[in-house]
């Protein structure tokens, strides 16, 4: 966890008083635990709210801007990728809006009527972004630039496009606030772009109905128990430096509200090494995703040598008549503690992580802010949230693609570690990849270093090495990816 220094405590009390916020609740997500019924656009779900105040605490920050680059090949035009840009942005409605506060401090969506431009050679189309000039860089200049500029989400909407042509290839650079969008908005937002038709809630079906009251607040009530018989006990300990909390309780509630610099790399995933590490799964009894959490819990064991660590996961809470276009972000945030015993089995050690992990998702529809809230009542500490781990779909992964029209995504870093350290298994329709970002300086430099090797290399060994202690796979994997 970063040193909460003076400087720091100044800067965060600041970013509070112009907030509005109180001390107590500066970390807090909000105190409604009541389940979220709306399916209407403008009014902000529970998870919204929690990232709303996020915002609110720093405006300027880009930590939650998300940037893509996509690629059109075939007969794709620059005039049709425009075309269906616009049908885009008129039917999702989140994207065309900004966010007005109400007398009681509670935010509102309001859409507003936004136009895209073409430049004078009409040969770049923009949306949202204000200026045109000098854009003759490079694409990933281009796209850093506009990724790493903050959102007003007062006056802006959500949303920036810039779409061009060059050589038969139609190239979009596309930004949105995470306040818009999570995992689950891809397949209409990137599926409208891709086909050129207005996609709507494909995936409207397959999610969860909104619970009932009583039901939500009885589960609301057992996921603070669970929270505090496990990762928001007294004793859990920072897996970087395998201390106890020191800060007070008070101070604790602002430490992790600090954006930092962060540095990300990526390493691929071998097809064979996954194909059968997949097959593990089975035996075990666990899903290849659960499988892949369990793995970023060895890999932090390895990384750190804490056998008792807290991984955050973060999860779609999405409900059926929560329509994308409606209500944006709707994630959440799943604490997990994971003790891992050196001398048991590679393979009871990866059925206890899927334990833990569904364990926890037993919790996962209620909010997490609730959580916090709950836990700030009673008197306790922010949570430790050194290590993020999850497993994600690329965001073109399941969207209909022509043959001799093909479409690449690659994603814009953002600057932002968002944790000291965060961990990700991310897979598109072919191939699967780990990412890792970190903050330097938090992160010691050797940890940073090994971190994509020991992952991938935990995927190569796991699948042969069920049988064998986890001391012994550590030691294999010390002798294979050194420090």
């Amino acid at each position: 966890m970063p040193t909460l220094t003076e400087a720091r405590l100044t800067l965060l009390r600041r970013r509070i008083a112009e907030s509005g916020a109180t001390l107590s609740g500066a970390a807090g997500s909000g105190t409604d635990s009541a389940p979220e019924t709306s399916a209407s656009f403008g009014q902000f779900g529970i998870a919204e709210r929690r990232m709303w105040k996020i915002y609110e605490l720093d405006p300027e920050s880009v930590s939650h801007n998300i940037g893509l680059v996509l690629e059109f090949g075939g007969d794709r035009t620059v005039e049709s990728v425009v075309a269906a840009a616009e049908v885009l942005v008129e039917r999702f409605e989140v994207l065309q809006s900004v966010v007005e506060v109400d007398d009681q401090g509670v935010p509102h969506r309001v859409r507003v009527q936004r136009e895209g431009h073409w430049d004078a050679a009409h040969s770049v189309w923009t949306w949202g972004v204000d200026d045109v000039e000098g854009e003759s860089a490079d694409t990933d200049t281009v796209a850093t630039r506009m990724t790493r500029t903050p959102f007003d989400l007062h006056v802006d909407a959500p949303l920036r496009l810039r779409v061009s042509g060059c050589n038969g290839q139609v190239t979009v650079i596309l930004v949105v606030h995470h306040l818009a969008v999570d995992d689950t908005s891809w397949p209409s937002l990137l599926g409208t772009l891709v086909s050129g038709e207005w996609v709507a809630d494909a995936d409207a079906e397959s999610r969860p109905t909104t619970p009932d009251a009583t039901p939500a607040t009885e589960a609301a009530d057992s996921a603070v128990r669970h929270a505090l018989s496990t990762w928001a006990a007294e004793d859990v300990r920072y897996p970087l430096s395998g201390q106890l909390p020191t800060e007070s309780a008070a101070e604790s509630w602002l430490s992790p509200m600090d954006d930092r610099a962060g540095i990300k790399v990526t390493a691929p995933v071998d097809g064979g090494s996954l194909t059968a590490f997949n097959r593990v799964a089975q035996t075990v009894g666990a899903t290849p995703n659960a499988l892949l959490i369990g793995v970023c819990s060895l890999a932090a064991y390895a990384l750190t040598g804490s056998p008792d660590h807290v991984l955050v996961v973060p999860a779609d809470n999405r409900r059926r008549p929560q329509s994308p276009q409606h209500i944006g972000y709707c994630g959440n945030i799943i604490p997990m503690r994971f003790r891992v015993d050196p001398t048991g089995t590679v393979e009871q050690a990866l059925r206890d992580a899927g334990t833990v992990i569904y364990r926890a998702m037993e919790y996962s529809g209620t909010d997490f802010g609730p959580i916090l809230t709950a836990l700030r009542q009673q008197g306790g500490r922010f949570p430790i949230m050194e290590i993020m781990a999850s497993v994600r779909p690329a965001p073109l992964r399941g969207i209909a693609q022509r043959d001799d029209a093909p479409v690449t995504c690659r994603s814009v870093f953002n600057g932002i570690a968002n944790y000291p350290l965060s961990i990700a298994f991310e897979a598109d329709d072919h191939f699967t990849h780990v990412e890792v970002d970190h903050q330097p300086g938090v992160v010691p430099d050797h940890i940073a270093a090994r971190a994509t090797g020991v992952l991938t290399t935990l995927v190569d060994l796991i699948p042969s090495a069920l049988g064998t202690t986890v001391a012994e796979l550590v030691a294999e994997l010390d002798r294979r990816v050194p420090a």
